[in-house]
């Protein structure tokens, strides 16, 4: 609640707390604020959700890990904040009151939203981002909400995603994300694609051009038609 400096010395696994007047709504009840500027180094270390989570009933409302209200949240640490709370829905960050997100690095598992912009901006310059297993094997056409904007607020401007970075897992940022003609990637970057083993695609953002060399010609290709080029 000061802000400053923080780094996490251990795992922290956060037991999520619902009052019974706030199960009757649907909305995300925080258990972490921030209000004043903060530098969050994940050192790391998981920021998770606590086991006995999974058997909990929240009613109609959703544990939220950290709001950032009207403040500034810096990420950093390259750790990992996972919402995994079995079929309950936990949301890892979402920023409200023209608040400002921006991770840098680490791993980010949603249930299904692992950063929402309500009001304000969320700046990616990388990270790791896919859902949580419980969640990601029950609803994995919600891949699409990993990050994610109130749409109403996006289209009036009031919020705001800016990628950078980052690999986003069987979500591509710049398709569309808010709409016929929306993106989420910033001018001057790209995004490139890979198809694991196991099915999933994962996208990754990249400065300039992105392009996929298959072959000798792919690349040669790739290099000529290009000014400045990020080369899988």
């Amino acid at each position: 609640t000061v802000g400053g400096n923080i780094s996490l010395a251990d795992n922290v696994a956060v037991a999520p707390e619902v009052s019974d007047e706030q199960r009757e709504e649907s909305h995300l009840i925080p258990q972490m604020t921030v209000k004043n500027n903060t530098t969050l180094n994940l050192s790391g270390k998981k920021l998770g959700v606590d086991a006995d989570a999974a058997n909990a009933d929240y009613g109609k409302a959703s544990p939220l890990l950290i709001a950032v209200d009207g403040a500034t949240l810096v990420i950093d640490g390259n750790g990992e904040i996972n919402c995994e709370a079995g079929n309950n829905q936990v949301y890892g960050i979402n920023v409200t009151n023209g608040g400002k997100l921006i991770i840098n690095s680490g791993s980010f598992y949603g249930a299904m939203t692992a950063a929402q912009v309500t009001k304000g901006e969320l700046e990616i310059n990388g990270g790791f981002f896919d859902m949580a297993p419980t969640c990601k094997a029950a609803v994995p056409q919600y891949a699409k909400y990993v990050v994610n904007c109130i749409d109403a607020n996006w289209q009036d401007g009031s919020a705001k995603i800016t990628i950078k970075g980052g690999t986003f897992v069987n979500f591509d940022p710049s398709d569309n994300p808010e709409g016929p003609n929306t993106t989420y990637v910033a001018d001057g970057y790209s995004v490139i694609s890979e198809t694991k083993a196991n099915g999933d695609v994962w996208y990754t953002v990249v400065k300039g051009t992105g392009a996929v060399a298959g072959t000798q010609e792919d690349l040669n290709d790739a290099i000529s038609n290009n000014t400045s080029a990020t080369i899988k």
